[in-house]
């Protein structure tokens, strides 16, 4: 199952394993990963992760998947 990563100004790294934008549900290919991780920086001014943090987009300056 993969999951985004995104690293923010601070150095701090967050996951996300489910989809937040037109679908429900954990992430399940690297397809739908892809799909979700381009409306981050597009289309969203906030994210919440995994590790039950909010993080502002304007803050992240690195993003990835890892399966």
């Amino acid at each position: 199952m993969p999951k985004i990563h995104i690293k923010v100004v601070t150095g701090d790294e967050f996951t996300i394993s489910n989809a937040f934008y037109g679908a429900e549900g954990p992430l399940t290919d690297l397809k739908s990963a892809q799909v979700q991780m381009s409306f981050i920086l597009t289309k969203l001014a906030a994210i919440g992760t995994d590790q039950g943090k909010t993080v502002n987009v304007s803050q992240i300056v690195y993003e990835w998947i890892e399966e």
